[in-house]
């Protein structure tokens, strides 16, 4: 998730270097690639963030602890 979320960092400022240097308002076939990438990357980051953490249960949510009575 780490190295997804670096390429997509990498990614997002060269769009934004080449949006900037050329013209706003369209894109080329490269910048539109560089979208379609971005946008692949940001959903796999999402799921990845998403689902649980797979192992055991009792070390990543600890049971409460039940009040004793003297």
């Amino acid at each position: 998730m780490i190295s997804d979320a670096g390429k997509l960092l990498k990614l997002a400022h060269e769009l934004d270097a080449q949006i900037s240097s050329a013209n706003p308002g369209s894109l080329n076939a490269d910048q539109l690639r560089k979208l379609a990438e971005i946008e692949k990357l940001a959903r796999s980051v999402k799921d990845k963030m998403s689902n649980p953490v797979r192992g055991n249960q009792n070390t990543l949510y600890p049971q409460p602890l039940t009040p004793q009575m003297r």
